[in-house]
């Protein structure tokens, strides 16, 4: 019996150290799926220094792109890099820049089409009636413009600093002699000095056809009514003078309107806008660019570029994607998109397709925030919180569009989750993280999702703050809309 025992007793002796041996090697994998698992949840992170959320006081102009093309350095009005405030940093109002957000979204939304079918992405699209006043249409928006450019009118040369859109047609500046003017840091346009500019006449096809034919003294006028105020004044034509490095880019005759009536606090400093749609009075229309592309820079300290046609860098770059863009019966003079999904930390949002077929979409250089029909930014906002748990959400900042706010003023380094947007040919635009997360306060305790709510109307609308170091490329000819990574370097 002892012998039994004995026998028993070395064969379970004998066995421990396997059985240890896989005691180990269960723990081991258990790691490797925590190790993998937290491995995969950092590569759909962004591991960011809450420092280099803060706008930047010093300017790095980055090298720009395409330089043996009419490429041009584009500056953000509230950085360092800007002529317009002498170095000075302009902290960004950003709930008032949400307000301006959502009035240029509800007067969007009134003139732009709708779908009127929502079976297919090519349905019929219906036009809402113009805003009027006293019978004669006229523009009522208000606009975050952030980013602007330098170029020339007239003969000599006068140079004049416009506000890029994309949702506007019309290129206008203030003018001598005027009768109201807002504050700007550069010398008026003076059309007197200039030997090649005329006033369009009132009975012109581009007065009739562009302007609706308002004139005075048979001279065509323009009117562009902002809530906060308006522009207004003769339409001319003049030479258009774009200058970079050793190339030049001239367009003569170019109608633009000349502003002696402004009244507009959208403008900040600048001498007017330069619109990009696709109306016949844009500069993209009338100087006939079947191709142009811009990257707006991640930081307030440093600077980007556009670009009027192909480049080099465009035939050797393999990394842009093109999505089509939204073909219609009637052409909407906007930069229309389909959207077909998101992705918070790479798991796609649990939003039925039909809300975003449903769903128009639209590209505006004149909005900040990326604005998102109610039910989509629900879930993308579930989403973000679930994946930023780790954080104390904190109360919201005075605006009922903006409720996930985060304080970071006591963490050195955070990880926040990334978002892509995706559209139609499965492209994904995988957004910068100050695309994702804007901050309120300067002492980062107050740091938010830079997303609002559309509770207007199921639209979509991807505003400047979204593009941020993404090369944007606009295929007019081909009916198609790129996106590159990259930067603005």
């Amino acid at each position: 019996m002892a012998t039994c025992i004995s026998f028993f007793y070395l064969r379970f002796l004998l066995q421990v150290p396997f059985l240890f041996l896989c005691l180990l090697c269960s723990v081991k994998d258990s790691y490797a799926e925590q190790d993998k698992e937290a491995e995969g949840q950092l590569s759909h992170s962004h591991i960011v220094k809450v420092s280099s959320l803060l706008p930047p006081t010093v300017c790095n102009h980055t090298s720009i792109k395409g330089q043996n093309k009419e490429s041009l350095e584009v500056l953000s009005k509230y950085g360092p890099c800007s002529t317009l405030n002498q170095g000075k940093i302009i902290t960004p109002n950003y709930l008032e820049i949400l307000r301006k957000d959502r009035a240029r979204a509800i007067y969007i939304q009134s003139r732009i089409f709708k779908p009127k079918n929502l079976s297919s992405d090519d349905d019929h699209l219906k036009e809402a009636p113009a805003i009027t006043v006293s019978t004669k249409p006229i523009l009522l928006y208000e606009a975050t413009f952030e980013f602007y450019i330098t170029v020339s009118l007239g003969t000599p040369r006068q140079d004049v600093t416009l506000l890029l859109d994309t949702g506007s047609d019309l290129t206008w500046t203030q003018c001598k002699p005027c009768l109201k003017c807002f504050e700007q840091n550069t010398p008026l346009f003076d059309p007197s000095k200039s030997s090649t500019y005329s006033v369009v006449p009132c009975e012109s096809s581009a007065c009739l056809s562009d302007f609706k034919g308002r004139c005075i003294s048979n001279k065509c006028i323009y009117r562009i009514e902002y809530v906060s105020g308006n522009s207004s004044g003769n339409v001319l034509t003049d030479r258009l003078t774009i200058t970079h490095g050793s190339g030049t880019f001239v367009k003569y005759p170019y109608i633009f309107g000349c502003g002696t009536n402004n009244s507009a606090d959208e403008i900040d400093g600048v001498t007017g806008l330069m619109g990009l749609n696709r109306n016949p009075s844009s500069f993209i229309s009338q100087t006939s660019q079947e191709y142009f592309s811009y990257c707006f820079p991640s930081s307030y300290g440093s600077t980007g570029y556009i670009t009027f046609g192909k480049t080099d860098d465009y035939i050797k770059n393999k990394f842009i994607k093109f999505t089509p863009l939204s073909t219609t019966s009637k052409q909407s003079p906007f930069y229309d998109i389909i959207v077909t999904g998101i992705t918070v930390a790479g798991k796609k949002l649990p939003v039925a397709s039909s809300e975003y077929s449903k769903s128009g979409a639209f590209i505006d250089s004149g909005s900040t925030f990326t604005t998102l029909p109610t039910s989509i930014y629900v879930a993308l906002r579930s989403a973000f919180r679930k994946q930023m748990s780790k954080y104390k959400m904190i109360k919201p900042v005075k605006s009922e569009d903006i409720d996930t706010c985060y304080d970071f003023s006591s963490y050195d380094t955070v990880v926040i989750p990334k978002i892509s947007i995706f559209f139609k040919g499965e492209v994904e635009l995988d957004l910068d993280v100050k695309g994702i997360m804007i901050v309120f306060k300067n002492d980062l305790s107050q740091v938010c999702l830079a997303f609002q709510p559309n509770t207007d109307d199921p639209y979509i609308i991807l505003g400047n703050n979204q593009l941020r170091a993404i090369e944007v490329h606009h295929d007019v000819a081909g009916g198609r809309l790129g996106f590159g990574p990259g930067g603005c370097s």
